[in-house]
C-alpha cells in the first residue's frame, strides 16, 4: 500500500512539472500545492496532530529502565583491628574489600497518572490547538489563492493590453507606408508623415514596454504559484469570459445589508484563540486541584568477585525490591503565585474577547464596503467599455477618413490617443472590479 501511495504521489508531481498551460482555477490549485506557505501550513497541521498525541501520552503509563554497572578497579576497604591474632604476630588491623570487583543493578519502573485535572483539560487544549492549526492552513490557503489571482489578472491585462497595442500598431504601420506614398507624390505636406511616424514611434515603446509587463507580471505569477521561473507558462483564460462568469447584475441585486460574521476565516480563527484562552485559565486553575499517580518498581543485583562479571565464576544475583505505591499531590499554598497568573490569564481572555468584537465590526465593514466598491466599479466597468468602444470606432472613422484626404494626421494622431487612453482606463477599471469581487467574496466567506 506504501509503495502504491509513493507511485501515485510521484505520477502527481511528474503531470505537475510537464504542465506549463494554466486556466486560473488551474493556477490556484497548482499554487496551493505547491506553494511554500501552503505547505508549511500543512506541516503545521501534521505538528498539532503529534502535538496532541504527546499530550495524550503524559497521562498514560510511562515504563522506565534504569542500568548501573560499576567495576572496581580498586575497591575501597574496610579496616578492622585484628581482633582474631591471640599471638601477636599478625598485623594490628586487617583490610576487607567493601565492595566485589563487579556489580550491575536494574530496575524497572511502571508509573501512571490516575487523578489529574489538568490531564483531560490539556487533552482538549491540545485538540483546540489542533483546530486552530486547521484554520490556520485554511487561511494560508485563502492568502495564496488570492495573491495568485491577482498576479493571473494582471498577467492577462498585459497581455492583452500588449494585442490590442499590436493590432492598432499593424494598422498604423499601413497608413505610414501609404502616408509616405502620397507624400511622394506632393499631394501633402512631410509633416503629416513625421506626425504619423511620432505615433508609430510611442507606439513601439509602448510594445516594448508592454512585453517586459508581459513578463514581470508572469515572474510574480511564477513565484506566487512556486513555479519555476525559467520554464514558460501559457494562460488559457481571457478576461472577458472571466467577467461574464461573476454575472454583476444578478450579484448586485443579491447582496443583503448584513452578513454572517461567524462563518468567516478570520472570525474563527480568533473565536478559537478566545477558545484557548479559556483551557489556559482552567489548566492553571486545575493546577490547585490535588492529583494522584501510581507506581510499580522492580530492581534487582548482580555481582561477583571476577574479572568478568557473567563470564566469570561465583556471580551472584539478588531481587532488590518489589515496591508498589501512590503518590497524592495536595498544593496548599502558592504564596499568591497561582492567584497571580489566574488573574493575568483572565486579562488576556478579556483582550481576546474585545479584539473578537473588534474583528466582527471589521468583517461587517469589509462587507459593506466591498459592496459598495463592486458596485461602483461595475458601473464604471460599463462605462470604461463603452469609452473604449466608442473611442475604437472613432479611430476607425478618423482612419477612413484620412485617408480619403478629409482631415489631417495631427487630427487621426488625436483620435489614436484618445483610443489608448481609453483603453488604459477599462483595463484599470477591469482590474480594480475583479479585485474588488475577491474582497467581497472574502467576506461573504466565498473565496
Amino acid at each position: 500500500m506504501k509503495k502504491v501511495f509513493v507511485i501515485v504521489i510521484f505520477i502527481i508531481s511528474a503531470s505537475w512539472s510537464a504542465q506549463n498551460t494554466f486556466s486560473l482555477d488551474q493556477a490556484v490549485v497548482y499554487g496551493i500545492a505547491n506553494n511554500v506557505n501552503a505547505k508549511n501550513a500543512i506541516i503545521d497541521v501534521e505538528k498539532g496532530k503529534h502535538f496532541i498525541m504527546e499530550n495524550i501520552a503524559t497521562g498514560l503509563p510511562q515504563i522506565n529502565g534504569n542500568v548501573d554497572y560499576l567495576y572496581y578497579i580498586k575497591p575501597n576497604m574496610f579496616v578492622f583491628p585484628n581482633v582474631f591474632d591471640t599471638t601477636g604476630s599478625g598485623p594490628a588491623f586487617v583490610a576487607i574489600p567493601a565492595s566485589p570487583l563487579n556489580s550491575l543493578s536494574m530496575s524497572v519502573t511502571a508509573s501512571m497518572s490516575v487523578v489529574n485535572g489538568q490531564y483531560f483539560i490539556g487533552i482538549a487544549a491540545a485538540k483546540a490547538y489542533g483546530n486552530l492549526l486547521t484554520q490556520q492552513k485554511a487561511k494560508a490557503d485563502i492568502q495564496v489563492k488570492e495573491e495568485i489571482v491577482k498576479a493571473y489578472y494582471l498577467a492577462l491585462i498585459a497581455q492583452e493590453s500588449k494585442i490590442v497595442v499590436d493590432s492598432t500598431l499593424k494598422i498604423l504601420e499601413q497608413t505610414v507606408y501609404q502616408t509616405e506614398q502620397v507624400f511622394k507624390e506632393g499631394l501633402i505636406e512631410e509633416l503629416d508623415v513625421k506626425q504619423l511616424k511620432l505615433t508609430q514611434s510611442q507606439l513601439k515603446d509602448l510594445s516594448a514596454q508592454l512585453e517586459s509587463n508581459i513578463a514581470l507580471t508572469q515572474y510574480a505569477l511564477k513565484f506566487q504559484m512556486n513555479y519555476p521561473l525559467d520554464e514558460e507558462i501559457l494562460l488559457t483564460d481571457k478576461l472577458e469570459p472571466l467577467i461574464a462568469a461573476n454575472d454583476y447584475d444578478a450579484l448586485i441585486a443579491s447582496l443583503k445589508d448584513s452578513v454572517d460574521v461567524t462563518t468567516n476565516i478570520d472570525y474563527k480563527l480568533i473565536d478559537q484563540k478566545l477558545n484557548l484562552d479559556n483551557f489556559q485559565y482552567k489548566l492553571q486553575r486545575a493546577a490547585a486541584y490535588p492529583s494522584l499517580s501510581t507506581f510499580f518498581s522492580v530492581g534487582g543485583n548482580f555481582f561477583n568477585n571476577d574479572r568478568w562479571l557473567f563470564l566469570g565464576q561465583g556471580t551472584q544475583a539478588n531481587l532488590n525490591g518489589v515496591i508498589w505505591g501512590f503518590n497524592l499531590k495536595v498544593p496548599i499554598f502558592s504564596s499568591w503565585n497561582r492567584v497571580s497568573k489566574l488573574k493575568q490569564l483572565k486579562l488576556e481572555i478579556q483582550k481576546t474577547q474585545n479584539t473578537k468584537e473588534m474583528v466582527e465590526d471589521g468583517l461587517e465593514f469589509s462587507y459593506l464596503s466591498s459592496r459598495i466598491m463592486v458596485k461602483n466599479n461595475y458601473g464604471k466597468l460599463k462605462t470604461a467599455k463603452e469609452n473604449f468602444e466608442l473611442a475604437g470606432e472613432i479611430r476607425r472613422v478618423n482612419t477612413i477618413k484620412y485617408q480619403e484626404g478629409l482631415i489631417s494626421s495631427l487630427n487621426l494622431t488625436q483620435a489614436e490617443t484618445q483610443y489608448f487612453d481609453a483603453q488604459q482606463k477599462y483595463f484599470q477599471t477591469v482590474y480594480e472590479l475583479l479585485v474588488s469581487k475577491i474582497a467581497l467574496d472574502k467576506s461573504m466567506s466565498k473565496f
